[in-house]
């Protein structure tokens, strides 16, 4: 009987061969998956890649690489952008004192194998047409809740909740909003607690009115599409209606 013990003992001190072992190459569980595809074919090699912006929006000309994707040949050359990490310090933001804070990054075309550095500040489309963005999409990051009549729900066009969301971003000409319009945005902004001085200055209510993009909620299943060549907010368009 103690042969037999010690004899257990030792068999349950040896490692089991048929445990499974954690791959090192695993990253958990990604917070948002996004699929999308390249607009234009490109002559090089590309990867999609997740830039947060760390400047304020609409700008596109301060970012930290996040992740990115090898981009699939074909018609269309699709990829799949997976983000694992919350975004960095540097990207995160308010639209004013007390509103929740966020982060908002852009899906973009890269040189295959360019270094995260290199990333930073994508260059002019005339430079190098192997760069793009989608000028359509922003990939946005709520630290919590987003509270009704809050500055913030007017900017998102709803009361989002706490994580991840994609946005669509339209180009907005601000010559383009009537009197009647600014007169009836900006009371309504007043009323959420936004100051207005009868000034367009960083902050005010007219600021926030005459900003040249509008956000709303992207639908289930909407793309993520790469223009080469595009590296901001797509302009304002033609004449006003």
């Amino acid at each position: 009987m103690r042969l037999g013990r010690q004899l257990l003992l030792a068999l349950a001190a040896l490692p089991c061969a048929c445990d499974s072992q954690a791959d090192s190459s695993y990253l958990g569980e990604p917070l948002i998956t996004l699929p999308g595809y390249v607009a234009s074919a490109g002559a090089a090699p590309l990867e999609a890649a997740m830039l947060w912006q760390r400047g304020p929006p609409p700008s596109a000309n301060d970012q930290e690489l996040a992740t990115r994707a090898p981009v699939r040949t074909g018609f269309p050359a699709s990829f799949t952008l997976h983000l694992y990490q919350p975004p960095p310090a540097a990207a995160r933001r308010t639209l004013a004192p007390g509103e929740v804070t966020f982060a908002r990054a852009n899906a973009g075309a890269v040189p295959y194998g360019i270094s995260a550095g290199g990333v930073s500040a994508l260059p002019t489309p005339s430079s190098n047409g192997a760069y793009g963005i989608d000028p359509n999409h922003w990939v946005l990051y709520l630290a919590a809740d987003v509270p009704p009549r809050s500055l913030t729900e007017w900017w998102l066009g709803a009361a989002l909740g706490a994580g991840f969301h994609l946005m669509r971003v339209t180009a907005v000409n601000p010559q383009c909003i009537s009197q009647q319009q600014l007169d009836a945005c900006v009371a309504d902004l007043v009323q959420r607690g936004v100051p207005d001085d009868g000034t367009a200055n960083e902050g005010t209510a007219r600021s926030f009115c005459r900003a040249p993009y509008r956000l709303s909620l992207a639908p289930p299943g909407d793309p993520l599409v790469l223009e080469l060549g595009t590296v901001g907010l797509g302009g304002p368009g033609g004449p006003c209606p």
